[in-house]
């Protein structure tokens, strides 16, 4: 933090101290991770009476003293030229101490490989001096009595506690400052972390030439800032995002599981043929808010190294001076979310911590009636404001029974708070000024439904209402939910080039292309078109029973995105 102090950004100095705090958590985590071993030795010295413990842990203590070191060293260099922390596709930097210090003066090369050699001798001779070299008798049934309960805890903090969420690099981001969050990020746990998430993407549907995609693909991802319809009485609304977990047409398509949505339907302008990009949260969140299509063999917001230079709508609001929130009644750090969301925009991010222990109750946190009884209204104006429900997913536990089926009884209870929530709205001056917009992340697998493909699971509504909305009715367009990022910012006149995958419905060129919405599960694509949809198998390469035409369409689509992926900036200076 000291030598890098520079990029701080204006973080407060209790906002950087905090980080010693937050990061304690991974802290924990790593040295659990590490203490694996001389817990094994210490349990075959309980029984094994001349095991020379000592001896055999000394190698192993210089192992992991040379690593840390050399971690602590390389993160704290790289992150001055960087501003990211390090993690595995940074390993060979790491493998070349040349090309590492090539930037430095001799003299910092100098004190930097010193002050490894300090740190890595400190923790060997702290670690060696620490361990004995035969565990005498006395020891051994004592050593031996607590080697379980020790067991557990190492599992325990290995795992990072009792949450849902696994120990993860979101869990030291507690600021809006990116600095504090990164220096609370612990350099060993984050490269062991992302060791195994590393992936060449650009081998991904590595099928064709560079003009070979862009004949397959034509103009279908061309960017078009133009309108052919304007849909704002102002030019800078208020705007509320809820994301509604689950809430596929087939679940919240009929007055008897959703009146509530149904009512605001005629109401509003509702986009019949929306698609979801996949079938989980993870995926579904950087679609609606990043404008980034699933992919079939990775869940991106995992990729913490990529995933933070993803476009965001946050982003670009938050630099037109909207103040951007964000409100979710889970675990923030479940799959990597507090920190995609910290990096791509959002200055404030709650999540279930923030709310009384004893609205705390569901499986999943908080159910939908608290989080949306606490959504932030910000006095800054304009805002944008977004929400995540999770009270619709299963168990389908909720506090309140209306439909025998449990799980249509739990939309019809989301339902039921959504719609008390936009009547608040509507009773407060705030109603002229705002966009409300209704999309959910992903549906759902129901009885007699038995895959993510089937067309049933992927359709999912969006709804826009509001008193900021001047146009109403019925938008019957084939598209995806990550087209909201470009379609949204284009009728504030915001650019939205960067969301490379997103397209503006209302411009027009969109009627003059070929129609089309892609829906992405585990080593699967579902390409639907107007006449039809079909699947596309990731592993034997087959679309079936479709022409060779559009399974190039196809594959050409799925190498353009992961090569923009692969090429997308992995640190925050370079952006």
């Amino acid at each position: 933090m000291l030598f890098n102090m520079g990029l701080a950004d204006g973080a407060p100095f209790w906002s950087c101290v905090a980080s010693l705090w937050h990061g304690l958590r991974l802290d924990i985590t790593t040295a659990c991770y590490l203490s694996i071993l001389p817990t094994l030795a210490v349990l075959v010295s309980c029984f094994c009476r001349k095991f020379p413990l000592r001896r055999v842990m000394i190698p192993y203590y210089w192992l992991v003293a040379v690593v840390i070191s050399i971690a602590f060293l390389a993160d704290t260099i790289l992150y001055f030229f960087w501003g990211a922390k390090l993690d595995a596709n940074e390993l060979l930097y790491v493998a070349k101490p040349k090309d590492m210090l090539a930037s430095l003066p001799v003299w910092q090369a100098v004190l930097a490989f010193a002050l490894m050699a300090v740190v890595a001798y400190h923790y060997f001779r702290r670690q060696r001096h620490a361990t004995p070299a035969l565990l005498e008798a006395p020891r051994r049934p004592a050593a031996a009595l607590w080697i379980l309960p020790l067991a557990g805890l190492i599992f325990l903090g290995m795992r990072g506690g009792v949450s849902q969420s696994t120990a993860n690099p979101s869990y030291a981001y507690f600021s809006q400052y990116k600095f504090c969050n990164h220096a609370a990020l612990n350099p060993t746990f984050n490269i062991l972390h992302s060791l195994f998430k590393v992936q060449d993407l650009e081998k991904e549907f590595n099928n064709f030439s560079d003009e070979e995609v862009r004949t397959f693909l034509g103009d279908a991802y061309e960017f078009d800032q133009r309108l052919t319809d304007t849909l704002f009485s102002i030019t800078r609304p208020n705007i509320l995002l809820l994301i509604w977990e689950g809430g596929g047409v087939a679940m919240v398509g009929s007055d008897s599981v959703a009146p509530c949505f149904q009512s605001l339907r005629r109401e509003g302008l509702y986009f019949s043929r929306c698609y979801a990009n996949s079938f989980r949260t993870d995926r579904g969140i950087l679609s609606i808010l990043s404008g980034w299509p699933g992919m079939p063999t990775l869940s991106l917001i995992k990729r913490t190294d990529l995933c933070r230079s993803l476009p965001s709508m946050a982003s670009s609001l938050r630099s037109e001076g909207y103040a951007t929130y964000l409100t979710y009644g889970g675990d923030i750090d479940y799959a990597h979310m507090r920190l995609y969301f910290t990096e791509t925009g959002f200055s404030f991010v709650r999540g279930s911590h923030y709310f009384p222990a004893n609205q705390n109750t569901s499986a999943w946190g908080v159910h939908d009636q608290y989080v949306l009884g606490s959504v932030v209204i910000p006095d800054e104006r304009p805002f944008f404001s977004t929400v995540l429900t999770l009270s619709s997913h299963e168990p389908w536990e909720v506090p309140m029974q209306r439909l025998a089926d449990p799980r249509m009884n739990s939309f019809a209870y989301t339902d039921s708070c959504l719609g008390a929530f936009v009547d608040q709205l509507k009773a407060t001056p705030l109603w002229d000024s705002l966009l409300v917009v209704i999309l959910p992340d992903h549906g759902i697998i129901y009885p007699g439904v038995h895959s993510t493909a089937d067309l049933r699971v992927s359709h999912i509504p969006m709804l826009w209402t509001g008193g900021a909305l001047t146009k109403y009715g019925e938008v019957d367009k084939l598209m995806n939910q990550s087209d909201l990022s470009a379609t949204l910012l284009a009728q504030m006149g915001i650019r939205m080039d960067q969301f490379r995958f997103s397209r503006n419905v209302f411009s027009p060129s969109f009627d003059t292309r070929p129609a089309f919405a892609f829906h992405a599960d585990k080593n699967g694509v579902t390409l639907i078109q107007s006449d039809g949809s079909w699947v596309y198998d990731c592993v034997s390469r087959t679309l079936q029973p479709a022409s060779d035409s559009q399974r190039c369409f196809v594959e050409a689509a799925m190498q353009e995105l992961y090569r923009v992926t692969a090429a997308l900036p992995r640190t925050t200076r370079e952006q």
